[in-house]
């Protein structure tokens, strides 16, 4: 993976990771939010139409670069059905196909001037004043948090304890045996 600059707000450089094969695009945690949304026409160049249509995950198992765990289909309501995202459930990276990225800030961009507009700032401000709690937000519900994605099955935990488990047991082994 290619590293590739971005300009974020406010007024700063975020380096992600760009697949020069295929065009993905790695975030790590805290990246995607603060990236400027036209950063996106720079990062998706090589043809408009085919990156403007919806690519389907692959069928194909992705692991985290960063720190080898399978990613997860990142589900979240809020977001429209053509952005499909992964998630990396140990270090919160997102991979996002070919094309998903400026599908996702394009949509960024929409719901921020949506939510920004005059007459939405007007009729919210008396609500807003009225709850000082609602002034500033904070900690997990801050600005960069991550919105909820699927809830982690009994399944999935099991695989994770199973899986420490083995860890534990072949590092145990190898001291035993001086390997």
């Amino acid at each position: 993976m290619a590293e590739v600059m971005t300009r974020a707000n406010p007024g700063t450089l975020i380096q992600l990771d760009q697949c020069g094969k295929c065009g993905g695009i790695w975030c790590d945690k805290w990246e995607l939010f603060p990236i400027d949304p036209d950063e996106a026409d720079r990062l998706d160049p090589l043809n408009e139409n085919l990156l403007r249509d919806a690519v389907s995950l692959p069928q194909k198992t992705l692991y985290c670069p960063r720190c080898a765990d399978e990613l997860r289909v990142f589900a979240d309501p809020i977001l429209p059905k053509n952005i499909q995202l992964q998630r990396c459930r140990h270090c919160d990276g997102i991979w996002l196909n070919r094309g998903q990225f400026h599908r996702y800030k394009d949509y960024q961009k929409d719901t921020r001037a949506e939510k920004m507009s005059g007459e939405t700032i007007a009729a919210r401000l008396p609500e807003v004043y009225a709850n000082p709690k609602s002034w500033i937000v904070t900690g997990t519900q801050g600005i960069y948090a991550y919105p909820r994605g699927e809830e982690e099955s009994d399944e999935s935990l099991k695989q994770s304890a199973v899986g420490a488990v083995k860890l534990i047991l072949q590092s145990l082994l190898r001291m035993i045996l001086g390997i």
